[in-house]
């Protein structure tokens, strides 16, 4: 007769928890590349101010896309900066859960560089 080992019910949950923990270890580089990561200010500008500051829906002012003067811009970063976090007349607060800090740095910056703005008449 062949003899059959059966492993002691105290042993049990490590023979099961040893493969999942090395599994759950092995996924960690595979779910932190999954985490998105800061979004680009063009990608940003489209999904969450286009809706109401392009020029073609005219609920908030489309200036915002127009570039300003070096010597301004800095000023005007801020300006956008608190505007967006804390709003402003029919202008929603947007919290860093919709706009990173980082985010909201980077996408301020080129509305005052002026990366967003649309081409004038013949200018094409």
């Amino acid at each position: 007769m062949h003899s059959t080992t059966i492993a002691p019910s105290w042993r049990v949950p490590s023979l099961i928890g040893t493969p999942l923990i090395l599994l759950g270890a092995l996924m960690q580089p595979a779910i932190a590349a999954a985490e998105p990561d800061e979004r680009e200010p063009a990608e940003i500008y489209r999904q969450v101010c286009s809706y109401c500051h392009a020029s073609e829906y005219g609920v908030g002012p489309d200036t915002i896309t127009m570039a300003v003067p070096e010597a301004g811009r800095e000023a005007w970063s801020t300006h956008i900066r608190g505007v967006v976090r804390n709003g402003r007349a029919a202008m929603p607060a947007f919290r860093d859960a919709k706009i990173s800090d980082a985010e909201l740095d980077a996408l301020a910056e080129a509305l005052a560089r002026g990366d967003f703005a649309e081409p004038e008449a013949g200018e094409e």
